[in-house]
């Protein structure tokens, strides 16, 4: 009797029969098969697709504001759009597939995302909706968020008493 070692992809088996590495390997392909038919099936060339994508993003908390900075690499100024809303601050846009034909050639790959994206953050304290403020230099996003005036720490003197 051969002493075989468990593999979670392993088939069960009775233990008369041994299992054969080629059975991984078939699995393997099956499932390399079905994604790249999923690629095919895209509407987008050479089975490049669109998608939700998530930017990277910052949220930092200071004494009289929030500041959220996110990289939007490649993005038009209009294609995003910055909301607040019962303290949930709201980033969202839509990076479109920029795809040439032009006879010189064809994506083989691409890394590239393209797609609308949606963050929502909740605050921890209201904000001065009046006074947010966004700027969007070098496919960087910086949203200032001041605080509400009764949202900041009010420091209170202490009186000595007699």
């Amino acid at each position: 009797m051969a002493v075989v070692r468990w593999n979670p992809t392993m088939p069960s088996r009775p233990f008369q029969q041994p299992w054969s590495p080629l059975e991984g390997i078939e699995s393997l392909r099956n499932e390399l098969d079905r994604l790249f038919e999923s690629f095919a099936a895209s509407p987008q060339p050479s089975g490049i697709r669109q998608s939700e994508w998530l930017p990277r993003v910052d949220l930092l908390e200071h004494e009289k504001a929030f500041v959220l900075v996110a990289d939007l690499p490649g993005m038009k100024q209009e294609d995003i759009n910055v909301s607040v809303q019962d303290n949930v601050l709201t980033l969202e846009g839509k990076r479109p597939f920029e795809h040439t034909e032009n006879g010189q050639g064809r994506y083989h790959y691409s890394e590239r995302t393209s797609g609308t994206f949606c963050r929502r953050f909740m605050l921890s304290t209201a904000v001065n909706a009046e006074k947010i403020t966004a700027t969007y230099k070098n496919g960087v996003l910086e949203v200032h968020l001041p605080k509400a005036v009764e949202a900041q720490p009010k420091r209170i003197a202490v009186q000595a008493s007699h």
